[in-house]
């Protein structure tokens, strides 16, 4: 029985994710709020509000990731390309150093700053 077991669990929880994203070891929302905090917060805010200490010096300012109309369309695939390849002709980096649980744990952790709300257009 655990024969035929294991290949129907993993396929399941390879059909749990979005299209286009791939299943990656998880790590725990402390350990992602925690390189958050340590890589990311210094620009984005520990709140994620975009004011950051560094937010000043920087050419283009931090998003917002609180707002609904940040998080409207965004994918946790396309927020992990982000993190992992940073965005050419902004002062995001790219952050080669973090394995591909951590990307995927702070993509959730920076999406959760702004749950959708099915109310388009309402307060952005």
């Amino acid at each position: 029985m655990i024969r035929w077991l294991a290949p129907v669990i993993l396929s399941l929880a390879f059909l749990a994710c979005e299209p286009g994203e791939h299943a990656v070891a998880a790590v725990s929302k402390a350990q992602a709020e925690a390189v958050y905090l340590q890589s990311c917060a210094i620009c984005h805010g520990v709140k994620g509000d975009g004011h950051g200490p560094r937010r000043g010096s920087l050419y283009r300012k931090p998003p917002d990731f609180r707002r609904p109309a940040w998080r409207r369309g965004k994918s946790l695939d396309e927020v992990r390309s982000v993190i992992r390849d940073g965005r050419p002709g902004s002062d995001m980096p790219a952050w080669k150093s973090l394995n591909d649980a951590e990307v995927a744990g702070v993509a959730a952790y920076i999406l959760a700053f702004a749950k959708p709300t099915g109310r388009e257009g309402v307060g952005d």
